[in-house]
């Protein structure tokens, strides 16, 4: 289902969907997600037991969202494994206090597991009556956008900003998920806030050629680097 939205009347007089989705960022990745990440960040402020908690909440919430996410299936696996290798650290409580809590900054706001819905859209605009020059310039601009991503520049909510025309968001799960109506026109208004977002960051146009899953283990190696 849909996340909730209300009609608002632009300068124009159209009508326009805004989100209502929570204001607090933290609050809107365990509702979007569905993933109890805020329990590794009590975990952290916990004695005793810190890792073990963060284990279970990894394993039992995390690691099944992201088996059933739309990411690729190539992907899907070497996210999984890295996710089993840093609960199995948890349990043996290898990370101390100051990594767990840098885990949490870094997964809430990375927009990073929701991939899914950017590699949809393109598969959408490869199918789509766009030019060859549209097609490789939306393409080029998801890659600039993943860029953002992997230097900790892109949030869950510019993403979540950018698909507002073109996905919906399930209530329950808080999986993005393509619109089944999906238009051109949809899909060049995405490319046009993918490319403001990605411009207010100054990414370069560069291409960029590491995967998700690169990306989001190069995010959590970023989280480790540093134990105290």
């Amino acid at each position: 289902m849909a996340s909730k939205t209300e009609a608002v009347r632009g300068s124009g007089g159209e009508q326009k969907d805004v989100s209502l989705g929570p204001a607090c960022l933290i609050v809107v990745v365990i509702l979007a997600l569905c993933l109890s990440i805020g329990v590794i960040a009590m975990a952290a402020m916990m004695s005793g037991n810190q890792g073990k908690r963060a284990a279970y909440s990894v394993r039992e919430q995390i690691i099944p969202w992201v088996e059933q996410s739309s990411l690729s299936k190539t992907d899907r696996q070497i996210i999984v494994e890295r996710l089993t290798n840093l609960s199995d650290d948890m349990e043996r409580e290898e990370l101390t206090t100051r990594q767990l809590s840098r885990l949490v900054l870094r997964l809430t706001d990375s927009p990073i597991l929701q991939w899914g819905i950017v590699e949809q859209l393109i598969q959408a605009a490869s199918g789509s009556s766009m030019t060859d020059v549209e097609k490789s310039q939306f393409r080029a601009g998801c890659d600039r956008w993943l860029r953002s991503a992997s230097e900790g520049k892109l949030s869950l909510q510019d993403m979540e900003f950018a698909v507002q025309n073109v996905a919906t968001k399930d209530q329950r799960s808080g999986r993005l998920s393509i619109r089944p109506d999906v238009d051109v026109e949809g899909l060049r208004e995405f490319q046009r806030r993918m490319t403001t977002i990605s411009d207010k960051h100054e990414m370069t146009s560069e291409p960029f050629d590491k995967s998700v899953s690169q990306v989001f283990t190069a995010v959590i190696e970023d989280a480790l680097s540093k134990k105290d």
